[in-house]
């Protein structure tokens, strides 16, 4: 049921709604933000409009904690009922050299959907988590969690040498490097 719902909502990515191509979609939730230090955040290089070229899908970000690594985004939804606004909470953290993007999910407080981000200049590249992956190291005990049904899966934390095990890709690739989602930013006049 949760990976239904979670499927069918418009996930918000930097607050872009990003629709997912099926109901029977598989999710990787983690039990906090994903990254274990918080990415210190430039308003100057966050505060604005981000976009997914290609569709009508549009936001606005501000950092609302630089130090903790905390966006608020703003966007319109639309459904039956008509249109809203909508926010949410962002965190960007680090591994490494990676940078993850979480965001809590809304129908299941304390689960984080997230993605694999890097940044480059105006431009935010972003990976989803490649479900079957993970589930087997979970499975196998390589990493911590649990598959809660045949579409959940749920992360606990992760230490430095589960960060060091997703970045060497020595058990595959754990992110999904084959469809990324490429949002561009125009910073406010503000």
């Amino acid at each position: 049921m949760v990976a239904r719902v979670v499927c069918r909502l418009c996930l918000a990515v930097i607050g872009l709604v990003i629709p997912f191509l099926s109901s029977g979609c598989k999710v990787a939730f983690s039990t906090g933000p994903m990254g274990l230090d918080p990415v210190t955040l430039k308003p100057e290089e966050w505060n604005g409009v981000w976009t997914v070229p290609g569709t009508a899908g549009h936001a606005v970000a501000r950092v609302v904690d630089a130090e903790k690594g905390i966006l608020e985004v703003g966007f319109i939804q639309s459904n039956d009922q008509g249109l809203s606004l909508k926010t949410m909470k962002l965190y960007l953290r680090q591994a490494g050299d990676w940078m993850f993007l979480s965001t809590e999910a809304e129908d299941r407080p304390g689960k984080f959907i997230w993605w694999r981000v890097k940044r480059s200049q105006n431009t935010l590249v972003m990976w989803p988590p490649r479900w079957d992956k993970l589930a087997a190291l979970v499975k196998a005990g390589r990493l911590p969690g649990k598959q809660e049904s045949e579409t959940v899966l749920v992360l606990d934390p992760l230490d430095k040498t589960h960060y060091e095990l997703f970045a060497s890709e020595r058990e595959g690739v754990l992110v999904d490097w084959e469809n990324p989602v490429v949002t561009v930013f125009a910073p406010s006049t503000q």
